[in-house]
């Protein structure tokens, strides 16, 4: 398998993907970033009752958490972001 090149191929793979990129009822917990890099959110900080909005932690997503198949690699995802890690 192959990563897909473009972050708009990123649900090709399987409608599963593509639908839960696609919820209008609430927000995604699987998206493409400005940069096109595919992350999940993973977690929420801020949720001590004090902050009105929760912030949500992030990680990019390797492999579709679906039908498996390999989407992105660290190598991809460092140059989407200019290549500062």
């Amino acid at each position: 398998m192959t990563a897909q090149s473009a972050g708009n191929s990123f649900g090709a793979c399987c409608e599963t993907l593509k639908d839960a990129m696609q919820g209008e009822d609430f927000e995604p917990l699987i998206a493409v970033d400005d940069e096109g890099v595919l992350y999940m959110s993973v977690g929420l900080l801020g949720l001590d009752g004090h902050d009105d909005e929760a912030n949500t932690i992030d990680y990019p997503v390797f492999f579709c958490p679906f039908c498996g198949t390999k989407l992105q690699t660290a190598e991809d995802i460092d140059a989407k972001a200019g290549g500062t890690n």
